[in-house]
């Protein structure tokens, strides 16, 4: 078994075809294939159903998946462990990111990423299903950090530092009975609400604090949820950061204290983050609160 077929084993899980596989690892498809079908005829099982469109893990090709990512990981931190000996600092640092980020310059962190620790890659990765995602590929080890935004006790299993804080607001049109208004949970009872998809930060908490509200429509951009609000199609929930790119609208506060609103960089608990993944840490929280 060599630790070629288990790269190429993981990028199958992660990119579902070979052909996508060896486009993530820089090699031709055959060679990708060939790789799987070797390691499949050691091991003596098929770790892949093969579909003309997908790549279907079998359950021993389940089973396979967290060994697999350790062993890549120990690799990586006996690399890790030479780099540091010697004062380098390299190596790829796979990350989760989220939409919708207006409260902090992160093109900007990652071109002072790029100008302070040439060596560090980074692989950005983003989940359909937003933070939900990001924390299933934290725990299942294909994500080494994930940016998470939410309240702190959303984030069990999980280490996290603080890049910026603010609060959440409700965002009205400007005719709107709660327009400008201090909030509590049951003035929502009944009231159109603009939500987000399943696994989003936001949408978990107005679960949690609003189970009152009417979901009329889900999506996928704080900036149309603002648009949506503003022609008085329901009321959405956005970080105040967002509401202030639109001075003209109105927003409130939730009573009888604000909503606090957390962005941070997390890790698995359980897992001690790279010489690089530390590099990346400290880039994203440097600046404080912002």
């Amino acid at each position: 078994m060599e630790l070629r077929q288990i790269e190429c084993f993981l990028a199958c899980c992660d990119q579902r075809s070979f052909t996508a596989a060896a486009r993530a690892l820089n090699l031709v498809q055959s060679a990708v294939s060939t790789s799987v079908g070797k390691l499949e005829h050691e091991l003596g099982v098929r770790l892949f159903d093969r579909t003309p469109r997908t790549l279907e893990l079998t359950e021993a090709g389940r089973a396979m998946v967290a060994p697999a990512r350790s062993l890549l990981r120990a690799r990586g931190d006996i690399v890790d462990a030479i780099d540091a000996a010697r004062g380098e600092i390299r190596g790829e640092v796979v990350v989760g990111n989220l939409m919708n980020i207006h409260n902090f310059d992160l093109a900007g962190d990652i071109a002072e990423l790029r100008r302070r620790f040439p060596g560090v890659t980074l692989r950005m990765r983003q989940s359909i299903s937003g933070m939900a995602g990001n924390l299933a590929g934290l725990r299942d080890n294909s994500l080494e950090l994930a940016l998470l935004a939410g309240r702190s006790d959303q984030f069990p299993g999980i280490t996290t530092h603080l890049v910026t804080a603010e609060t959440l607001v409700l965002c009205t049109a400007p005719g709107h009975p709660l327009a400008g208004k201090p909030f509590r949970a049951a003035d929502l009872d009944g009231v159109r609400f603009i939500d987000y998809p399943p696994g989003w930060g936001i949408r978990s908490i107005a679960e949690d604090l609003f189970p009152g509200r009417d979901p009329v429509i889900e999506v996928a951009d704080q900036a149309f949820a603002v648009e949506l609000a503003a022609k008085d199609f329901g009321v959405a929930l956005i970080p105040r950061s967002v509401a202030r790119l639109t001075p003209t609208l109105p927003y409130s506060e939730f009573a009888p204290h604000p909503l606090p609103w957390k962005l941070c960089v997390g890790h698995a608990a359980d897992r001690t983050p790279s010489n690089a993944a530390r590099t990346v840490i400290e880039i994203l929280t440097s600046k404080g609160s912002r």
